[in-house]
């Protein structure tokens, strides 16, 4: 996502706050935080292999972890698990990690022993937990909003004014998704994704976008780089808060 604001083929863009920090701590300055799309953290299930011995988060200490790749949401959040079960011990990693790139190949990694899970979103793991060709085995959350808004540094320079505005139309529009939420939005989610009704109102449940989209939690930035620091997606010294944020056009909470 963040390559797309580079070669300019995006001038604003939704991503992961967690993909969004770790670029711009790694020198990636062509992009600014200017907002937040959902303030609600994602919700990560934990799955392994259908006859795996592993049936609770409880015995994953030490054990193999299937990634996408290093640095991606699946690889961060096995730091956010090690973390809330206080594994992380100086000079030692809580997991080995195994990179399979693809989500199809991290779930044959785990139901052929080469690995003793993974981690996902929940609604898309959903069906194969259903179909039973993986067992879900938990669930965590990180401490930060799942989505945020950069934008071009370009467009900052020119822009902030019709930035502004783009901002305020998809808090209207989020707004009036949320109210329909019983109705007509729980209809177009089935009808783009073809999930179960059930599931989807589940995920209505889940879900919450920010009320005001200029704002960024402070607190939520710094939690974050803790969390890249510990699982070596990025490295000493820390910017600061504020290099990360755009601050004519969002404001800190």
């Amino acid at each position: 996502m963040t390559s797309k604001l580079q070669d300019k083929s995006l001038d604003l863009a939704i991503a992961l706050t967690e993909g969004l920090v770790a670029g711009i701590s790694k020198g990636q300055d062509w992009y600014k935080i200017v907002g937040t799309f959902v303030d609600a953290p994602l919700c990560w299930a934990l799955s392994a292999g259908k006859d795996s011995r592993h049936d609770s988060i409880d015995t994953l200490y030490k054990t193999n972890v299937a990634i996408s790749r290093y640095g991606s949401g699946s690889h961060i959040m096995a730091y956010v698990l090690a973390e809330q079960r206080k594994w992380l011990k100086k000079d030692e990693t809580p997991f080995e990690f195994t990179v399979l790139n693809d989500f199809k190949r991290m779930r044959d990694g785990v139901n052929d022993g080469s690995c003793d899970y993974f981690m996902w979103e929940t609604f898309t793991t959903k069906p194969y937990h259903d179909s039973g060709e993986i067992k879900r085995i938990g669930q965590i959350t990180p401490p930060w909003p799942a989505f945020m808004f950069a934008a071009h540094t370009d467009l900052l320079k020119e822009h902030v004014e019709d930035l502004t505005k783009v901002l305020k139309a998809i808090e209207k529009a989020t707004k009036i998704f949320m109210e329909q939420k019983e109705d007509e939005s729980v209809k177009h989610v089935m009808r783009i994704l073809n999930y179960p009704e059930e599931d989807v109102r589940r995920w209505f449940k889940t879900v919450h976008y920010a009320k005001d989209t200029q704002e960024v939690s402070k607190e939520a930035i710094k939690v974050t780089l803790s969390t890249l620091l510990n699982a070596g997606v990025i490295h000493e010294p820390i910017k600061p808060i504020e290099d990360f944020v755009d601050l004519q056009l969002a404001h800190f909470t």
